[in-house]
């Protein structure tokens, strides 16, 4: 083969390949030297912000984390579309903790009703608290991407149950359990909830960022009180965690060298390569200042919007907080031994302990706070771009006063226990099954003084070296939606009255930042419902809560939260239509909330549990509402607040308590019966007789409730003993926890030993709420209140006989029916012409000043809603099922009818019926 050929224009070097090889070198160690400087700058990064990504804050630039959709390119989000950037919530379930040893377990005497006698107790624990060797292999996963879509669905269809009609057992008479296999903890984790497969996960109903997008809070219910009789208990026994949760716990971060070294059993990567945040359980006095009380690792993920396709990249961990201290609370409600939670399970009177709130702060880099709080990080059809894990940290429960884990701070340096009427005293040495040589991992000398003197010992029961594993070998929620914060939105209103509440009384010398609103309510309220026990079927509802809200308007209520639960009993309606267009936005807000109570059982019954939805509403409504405004309540609607005296609304009302120092205003009730005048007869029920002979009464159709139950029969004031079925209005600043009747947790139950010293108080372990926080109103003179209950047909099926003068009654067969007493005198006449014997009183400033006023407020509501183009529309969607409910196509575009009803309001500005109304004609069921 002859020399090559040399190529035209230019010259046959032979230097020319070796130089061509010298710059290819050159090139390669310039690429490596970048390589090399992009590395230290992530390792810089790490060293300024060890707990964030290296690249975190290009993650957080708005120019990448894009606040609407309008603002991606349009080719980005038609190739990848919202299934691409949303992220499913997911539920991780991790094998039960190995905390104690087997069939060692009493659990007292189940046929004791008494929930504090022979309570049982524990099963002996293994200490120190073994390691949680486990793989992410063997976690379960459950996904629920197919129910919670987007922030339009929250909090709605968060899986707290299976929801309607897919329930594996009843509410009432339920004697089915898991425990017994009847029930399938797996199958319920898949259609419903996953809490009984993994009962470390809190049972949350609402999640959603405070107005500085600094914190993201969590309203979560204890599952273990669904059910309490002895029939339940293995199920009970397997709930304890939920009660663990509302302990906190304290923690130290350590790096994966040290994690290795203390607990080389743990699960690693095969790649052996983590930089990732670990965690030890350390005592007070070795934990980090934010983790001394906490119980669930927070880990924050974002989309980045920059990359192709959208990815997920974590933003942070924090450490969960408590807005007050369970166990403190639990500390102080009685001068005894009282332990949160007993072997025997009759917790349930212990009401402080139904509800759990812990927040998660937002880590502070860059731009994630300022975007949470606006709400920019929400696409415009409601798929979020930030997202946050919960991750519990696992340990053994803790019983009884003597196990309290406190700061000296809190109650002093020595727990203070009258008592051990549980026999509780002795747990920790006689209740307790060393693994080995307990010092061999307890090196006291390594330690700083123990901060108490008595008390719950971490060393003992955690050891040294109880590392956390890593978060993707952990149980866990993955993906809660960070949506838009509840005050987005305060800003406008339909209404011009839109002016910031000043505060009084103690809020005003506290110089506290202006309310949205001076006085609110909540109502859990349904269009249907059974009463406990399913004695009586309600369907009055819709006429009730239209009455109720205009009267609480007309009195000086700013707004109304309905909380509503319909979506429990049937899918064939929704307050949606009652509310709207008839009220103002700015009168009224609806949260759908389609949970089930857990049990509804009366309270007598063997098995009383909990009404676990009505409870997490009041819950839900404090935390989301209660920032916005001065008082609030949470009422049914057969119950009306009605001014007395020189008073002219409730809103003068709250203003005089709060300038006389007072925080919780309570009203007595007394339950009030119809008046004979405003009733007919009835035989639509069997024990009512018949069409032609009708033996019982019911109101008459379009008469008003609270003008036809005007009779009670307690003439004012109400007796002592009405407190027991009492309502309050209270301020949510001192109020933290309200349960029905009773504001369970407040500021002053929450003062430290230290707080009270500084303040030259005198200090307790038990706590009394003081009569000028917590006044019973005087009915004559400032407000009083109407308990309305309906009374069905049927409770007056023998009223001819029971309602006649002079005839006995019983606790169960009494008259139902009200003949209200001439001028409200006793003893003036005794009985009416027809020989009924007269039995209540009315409230005449109820008659003769607001019963008036609310005809007037209600007819001119009806002129205005009747001139409303959408009105006969909005009538056939009352009638109707809801055609939206499904799953649809909207022209082919990637948006269900939900979704695109969510974004016309969004966009538009327009209702929902008008949204709906828009876009009927295009959507097609599947």
């Amino acid at each position: 083969m002859g020399p090559p050929t040399p190529r035209p224009g230019r010259p046959n070097n032979p230097r020319s390949t070796w130089q061509k090889y010298l710059l290819w070198l050159m090139l390669a160690v310039l690429l490596v030297n970048v390589f090399f400087a992009i590395k230290f700058q992530g390792h810089l990064q790490d060293l300024l912000h060890p707990h964030a990504s290296p690249s975190l804050h290009l993650k957080l630039n708005r120019h990448n984390i894009t606040p609407s959709i309008e603002s991606l390119p349009r080719t980005h989000f038609k190739k990848y579309g919202r299934d691409e950037i949303f992220q499913p919530l997911r539920a991780y379930i991790e094998k039960p903790l190995n905390d104690t040893v087997p069939g060692t377990v009493d659990t007292g005497n189940l046929d004791e009703k008494k929930p504090k006698i022979q309570v049982g107790r524990p099963a002996k624990w293994w200490v120190p608290l073994p390691l949680r060797e486990g793989s992410p292999d063997d976690l379960r996963m459950f996904e629920y991407g197919s129910r919670l879509k987007s922030c339009n669905d929250m909090p709605a269809k968060l899986p707290v149950d299976r929801g309607l009609g897919k329930h594996a057992s009843k509410n009432v008479n339920n004697r089915m359990t898991f425990s017994s296999g009847q029930l399938d903890i797996w199958q319920e984790a898949k259609d419903g909830c996953p809490v009984n497969a993994d009962p470390f996960l809190p049972w949350v109903h609402d999640m959603f960022p405070d107005a500085t997008g600094s914190v993201i809070h969590f309203v979560a219910q204890n599952k273990r009180r669904c059910n309490s009789g002895k029939v339940h208990i293995d199920d009970i026994l397997a709930l304890q965690p939920q009660v663990t949760i509302l302990q906190p716990v304290s923690v130290k971060r350590i790096d994966e060298t040290t994690a290795k070294s203390l607990a080389p059993e743990l699960w690693s990567p095969t790649n052996g390569v983590s930089n990732s945040t670990r965690y030890r359980l350390a005592p007070h006095e070795e934990a980090d200042s934010d983790a001394m009380f906490t119980r669930f690792i927070c880990r924050f993920r974002a989309m980045d919007y920059a990359t192709t396709p959208p990815f997920l990249v974590n933003v942070g961990e924090t450490l969960s907080t408590y807005p007050f201290n369970y166990e403190f609370v639990n500390y102080r409600k009685e001068i005894g031994d009282l332990s949160m939670l007993t072997p025997k399970g009759k917790d349930n009177p212990m009401f402080w302990l139904s509800q759990l709130k812990f927040d998660c702060p937002v880590p502070d880099n860059g731009d994630l706070r300022s975007m949470i709080a606006s709400g920019e990080g929400v696409l415009s059809d409601g798929t979020p771009s930030v997202y946050v894990d919960v991750i519990p940290i696992r340990t053994a429960p803790r019983y009884g006063k003597r196990m309290s884990y406190f700061t000296p701070d809190m109650a002093g340096d020595s727990l203070d226990v009258n008592g051990d009427k549980l026999e509780f005293g002795d747990l920790m040495t006689n209740n307790i099954v060393p693994t080995g040589d307990v010092t061999k991992h307890i090196q006291h000398e390594m330690h700083a003084p123990r901060l108490m003197k008595n008390g719950f010992d971490p060393q003992l029961f955690w050891g040294d070296r109880h590392v956390l594993p890593r978060i993707e070998a952990s149980g866990r929620w993955e993906n809660f939606p960070i949506c838009r914060h509840p005050g987005v939105g305060y800003e406008s209103s339909d209404e011009p009255n839109n002016k910031a509440v000043e505060p009084t009384g103690e809020a005003k010398r506290d110089n506290a930042v202006p309310k949205k609103h001076k006085l609110t309510a909540c109502l859990w309220a349904s269009a249907s419902f059974a009463t406990r026990g399913n004695a009586e079927a309600i369907s009055n509802t819709a006429d009730r809560l239209k009455e109720w809200i205009e009267f609480h308007l007309l009195v000086g209520f700013d707004h109304i939260y309905v909380y509503d639960n319909t979506g429990a009993h049937t899918d064939e309606t929704s307050l949606e239509h009652t509310l709207f267009p008839r009220f103002f936005e700015s009168e009224v807000t609806r949260i759908d909330w389609p949970s089930r109570v857990c049990n509804n059982n009366i309270p007598a019954h063997e098995n009383t549990g909990e009404r676990s939805s009505q409870y997490a509403a009041e819950s839900s409504c404090r935390a989301r509402y209660g920032p916005y405004t001065e008082w609030m309540a949470s009422f049914d609607t057969d119950e009306y607040l009605i001014p007395m005296g020189t008073f002219n609304s409730m809103a003068e009302v709250v203003d005089d308590a709060a300038n006389a120092g007072i925080e919780i205003l309570t009203f007595r009730s007394t339950r009030a019966s119809p008046i004979y005048s405003f009733m007919e007869p009835s035989h639509d029920h069997p024990n009512c007789g018949t069409e032609s002979e009708p033996n019982c009464l019911r109101v008459k159709d379009g008469a008003l409730f609270v003008e036809a139950y005007n009779c009670d029969f307690e003439q004012l004031p109400k007796p002592t003993w009405a407190d027991r079925a009492k309502k309050q209005l209270f301020r949510p600043e001192y109020v933290q926890t309200h349960y029905v009747h009773y504001s369970t947790v407040t500021q002053g139950l929450l003062e430290t030993e230290e707080e009270a010293t500084k303040a030259k108080k005198q200090w307790s372990p038990r706590f009394e709420e003081s009569r000028r926080a917590d006044r019973t109103t005087d009915e004559m003179n400032q407000a009083v209140m109407l308990h309305s209950k309906t009374t069905v047909p049927e409770y007056t099926a023998d009223w001819k006989n029971l309602c006649k003068y002079g005839a006995a009654s019983s606790h169960g067969s009494k008259c139902r029916v009200g003949f209200p007493w001439p001028q409200n005198k006793v003893g003036l006449e005794e009985e009416t012409s027809e020989g009924y014997g007269y039995n209540c009183f009315t409230n005449e400033n109820l008659s003769n000043v607001w019963i008036p006023k609310l005809r007037d407020a209600m007819g001119k509501r009806e002129s205005r809603v009747a001139s409303l183009p959408a009105l006969e529309s909005a009538k056939i969607k009352v009638k109707e099922k809801d055609p939206f409910c499904g799953e649809c196509k909207w022209k082919g575009q990637p948006f269900d009818c939900n979704e695109r009803v969510a974004y016309l309001q969004s966009k538009g500005g327009i209702s929902e019926a008008e949204a709906k109304d828009s876009i009927r004609k295009d959507c097609i069921r599947k």
